[in-house]
C-alpha cells in the first residue's frame, strides 16, 4: 500500500467554490464538525511596540525564534488554532483583514471587551474566549476570504495598540478546484459488448454460483434476483424482496426512470459452499436490502437531531434455495443478521462479497448527506468513528452460530451470526465486525482470485473518486481525506496540504478527479482469456458525467502504478452512452457490465452485457486494429515504410 500521495492542482478562487455545495442539494442540515487544536501560540510582549512569542506547539510549526517579534504565523485552510496572550487585559488578540495600516483594518474575531464582529458567531469559524487571555477559532475558506477583502491580507493585531502591535498570517491549504489537472488518456485496449440480457429495470450486481452449473445470479434494485442458464434468463426471478424495501423508491418524487434513488436490493451474496450439500452453507444466499425502520437496529449512529428519524434500515438477511425448486429461494426461509440504522437516503454502499477466508464482507457508507457531517454523523463524522459501523468495511461468519459448534470465532452480539476472532478491532476500541474504515460510501468492491487482495470502489463528494487497496484495520481517511487530498468536512472543499493529518491514513491505490466522471464504480481484476490485453488489469467504471444524460465510462488501471486509462468501445469508437451500475465477473474470470439507459431504478432500460474483444477474431494482418482486412492496413503499412528514409542501411526498426 502506498502512503498518501496527491497531485498539484489549481488553486480555488473565492467566486468558484460554491461549485463544491452542488452535490450536497438534497441532504439534511449540517451538524458543527469538531476537531482538536492543531498549533497553539503563547504572546508575551516588548511593551506597546510588538507581541513577543514565547513558545508554540507542535514543534514542526514552523513559527520562527521565540522571543521573535510579531511573527508571521504560519496556518492552513480548515485547522483549528489556539493563542494565550499572557498579558491579555493590555493586549487582547485580533484576528483581522490587515490593511496598509491599523485604521484600514477590518476587525473579524476579537478578544478586546467590548468588541463582538459577527464572525465570532460563525459555525465553521468557532471562536471561543475563555476571557482570560486563549481564543480559539478554525481557519476556513470563508474567513480566508474575508481576510483578502478589498485587497486586505490575513492579519493579526493588539486590540489596544493596533498600530505596533500587528503581524501576519501565512496562508496554506488552499483548495484547488482541479486537484488531477492530467485528463485520463485512452486505453490502448478496445473491447466490445456482448448484451446478455435486457429489460431490466437498474442491474446493479452479477455474479455466478459457485456450484459448477454455470448459472448467473443477476440483482435488480427494485428488488428481484434473476438466473441467466445457457445463455438465457428464467422465466421465474430467484427471489423477490420487493415488498421488503422502502417504497416507492426514488427520491426526486417522480417515481419514474428519471428518478434517483441509492436505496433498493443492493448486494447479493452465496455462500461458498452453496454446492456442497455437506456443510452448513449448502444453498445459502445473503442480501443487502434497505428496508423501512422496523424496531432498534443492531447498529446505530450517534444522535439525531430533535424531532429527527433515521431514514431505513440496511439490513443483511440470510435466505435458503428451496429444496425442490434450485431455481427459487425459499421465501420462508429468510434470517435476519442485522440491521443497520440509516439516517439519510444516500451512501448505503451496499457489496456483499465472500474473502478467500470463506467470511462475508459488507460495505457499509458512512451514513449520508454530505461531507459526513449531517444528523447522525456526530462530530467527528462516521467514518473516523471506530463506534459506529458506517464507512466501514465489515467481515463475520453468517451462518447461526449453532451450525459451526467447531468455531472458535466469537458469537455475535444478537446471536446471529460469529465475529471472526481475528477482526482487527476485536479486545480492542472499536465495533468487532469492523475489517477496515474510513470510507465514505464503498458501493462496489471484490477480490482478486489470484492475489487475494480486497479492492474497493470508494465513491467520492465534490472532486476524487478513489480504488483502495485494503489492509485488515487499514483507515483509507474519509472525511479527513477525499482520495489522495485533504478534505475540509465544513466547506466540502479538498487541499493537497497534508500536513498535520494523522500519520496513519492509507492512500488510494488510484484516483480521478470529477472532470472524468461523478462516482466510481468498483469492478474485477481481469484473468479471463478473451482479452489478453487486459490481463491483470483493474477493469472498473464511472457511473456517468453528469446526472441528466446517460454518460458512463469504462476504465481499466494498473494498480501498482496507479495509471487509469479509458477503454476505448467498439472497433469504430464510440461513447457507451449508458449509466454504469455495477459489474461482475464469472468462473472463468470473463467480466459483465451492468448499465442502464435511464437514471432511476424503474423502467426497462437495465441491460447486462459481456465484456469481450473488439475482434471476434485476430487477423495478423489487420494493422490498424479494426478487426478487418482492408486498404486501410495497406496504408498503414506505406506509412510505416515511408517514415525512414534509411530503411536500406538498417537504422529503422521493421
Amino acid at each position: 500500500m502506498r502512503p498518501c500521495e496527491f497531485g498539484k492542482g489549481e488553486v480555488m478562487s473565492g467566486s468558484a467554490w460554491w461549485v463544491a455545495f452542488l452535490a450536497s442539494a438534497l441532504v439534511s442540515p449540517l451538524v458543527i464538525y469538531a476537531e482538536s487544536v492543531h498549533v497553539s501560540w503563547v504572546f508575551g510582549d516588548f511593551g506597546s511596540a510588538s507581541y513577543r512569542l514565547l513558545s508554540f506547539e507542535p514543534t514542526e510549526a514552523n513559527v520562527g525564534p521565540i522571543d521573535g517579534a510579531d511573527p508571521t504565523l504560519n496556518v492552513a485552510i480548515g485547522r483549528r488554532y489556539r493563542v494565550r496572550v499572557v498579558n491579555y487585559l493590555s493586549h487582547p488578540f485580533e484576528v483581522i483583514a490587515k490593511g496598509p495600516d491599523a485604521a484600514q483594518d477590518l476587525v473579524l474575531l476579537s478578544a478586546t471587551p467590548g468588541v463582538n464582529p459577527s464572525w465570532e458567531n460563525d459555525a465553521g469559524v468557532r471562536w471561543t474566549d475563555d476571557g482570560l487571555g486563549t481564543v480559539e477559532f478554525t481557519l476556513t475558506f470563508d474567513l480566508y476570504n474575508a481576510m483578502r477583502v478589498s485587497a486586505r491580507l490575513p492579519g493579526y493585531r493588539c486590540g489596544f495598540h493596533a498600530f505596533t502591535m500587528r503581524g501576519d498570517f501565512a496562508v496554506s491549504g488552499l483548495p484547488v478546484t482541479n486537484p488531477i489537472p492530467e485528463s485520463v488518456p485512452s486505453s490502448p485496449v478496445a473491447v466490445e459488448l456482448e448484451p446478455v440480457l435486457e429489460g431490466l429495470a437498474a442491474p446493479v450486481h452479477l455474479e455466478e454460483a459457485p456450484d459448477g452449473t454455470g448459472r448467473l445470479f443477476v440483482v435488480d434494485q427494485p428488488g428481484l434476483v434473476w438466473i441467466i442458464q445457457g445463455g438465457q434468463a428464467l422465466v421465474e426471478p430467484f427471489m423477490d424482496v420487493s415488498a421488503r424495501l422502502v417504497s416507492p423508491l426514488g427520491v426526486l418524487g417522480s417515481h419514474d426512470e428519471n428518478d434517483f434513488d441509492e436505496r433498493g436490493l443492493l448486494g447479493l451474496a452465496l455462500h461458498p459452499q452453496f454446492g456442497n450439500p455437506e456443510h452448513p452453507g449448502f444453498g445459502k444466499v445473503y442480501t443487502y436490502t434497505s428496508e423501512p425502520v422496523s424496531g432498534p437496529a443492531d447498529f446505530t449512529t450517534p444522535p439525531l437531531g430533535p424531532n429527527q428519524t433515521y431514514n431505513h434500515q440496511s439490513v443483511i438477511a440470510e435466505w435458503t434455495v428451496d429444496g425442490s425448486r434450485p431455481n427459487r429461494v425459499n421465501p420462508d426461509s429468510r434470517r435476519e443478521l442485522l440491521r443497520i440504522d440509516q439516517p439519510q437516503f444516500n451512501h448505503n454502499a451496499g457489496m456483499l462479497a465472500f474473502g478467500p477466508d470463506g467470511y462475508l464482507y459488507i460495505g457499509v457508507g458512512d451514513g449520508g448527506g454530505a461531507n459526513d457531517t449531517a444528523a447522525g454523523h456526530g462530530e467527528t463524522g462516521n467514518g473516523q468513528n471506530l463506534e459506529t459501523v458506517h464507512g466501514s468495511i465489515l467481515r463475520l461468519d453468517p451462518l447461526a452460530p449453532a451450525a459451526t459448534p467447531e468455531s472458535t470465532d466469537l458469537v455475535s452480539a444478537n446471536g446471529a451470526y460469529r465475529v471472526p476472532a481475528t477482526n482487527p478491532f476485536v479486545g480492542v476500541a472499536g465495533v468487532d465486525e469492523i475489517f477496515a474504515y474510513g470510507f465514505r460510501n464503498p458501493y462496489r468492491f471484490n477480490f482478486d482470485p489470484h492475489t487475494g487482495e480486497l479492492i474497493v470502489g470508494d465513491v467520492g463528494q465534490n472532486f476524487i473518486e478513489e480504488i483502495d487497496i485494503v489492509q485488515p484495520g487499514g483507515n483509507y481517511g474519509w472525511n479527513l481525506m477525499e482520495g489522495g487530498f485533504r478534505f475540509d468536512p465544513i466547506s466540502g472543499l479538498v487541499t493537497d496540504d497534508l500536513a498535520l493529518l494523522p500519520a496513519d491514513l492509507l492512500g488510494p491505490a488510484a484516483q480521478y478527479d470529477h472532470d472524468e466522471g461523478l462516482s466510481v464504480i468498483g469492478g474485477y481484476v481481469y484473468h479471463g482469456t478473451a482479452i489478453p490485453a487486459l490481463a491483470g488489469r483493474y477493469v472498473f467504471g464511472d457511473f456517468s458525467t453528469g446526472f441528466s444524460s446517460p454518460a458512463g465510462r469504462l476504465f481499466e488501471a494498473d494498480l501498482k502504478t496507479g495509471a487509469i486509462h479509458e477503454l476505448v468501445v467498439g472497433a469504430q469508437p464510440r461513447p457507451l452512452g449508458l449509466y454504469v451500475k455495477g459489474f461482475g465477473r464469472d468462473a472463468a474470470g470473463e467480466l459483465y457490465l451492468l448499465a442502464d439507459s435511464t437514471l432511476g431504478p424503474y423502467g426497462e432500460g437495465g441491460v447486462v452485457m459481456r465484456i469481450v474483444d473488439v475482434c471476434s477474431e485476430r487477423l495478423g494482418t489487420d494493422l490498424n486494429g479494426d478487426c478487418r482486412v482492408d486498404l486501410l492496413d495497406l496504408a498503414v503499412l506505406a506509412a510505416d515504410w515511408l517514415r525512414c528514409t534509411h530503411r536500406d542501411v538498417g537504422l529503422c526498426t521493421p
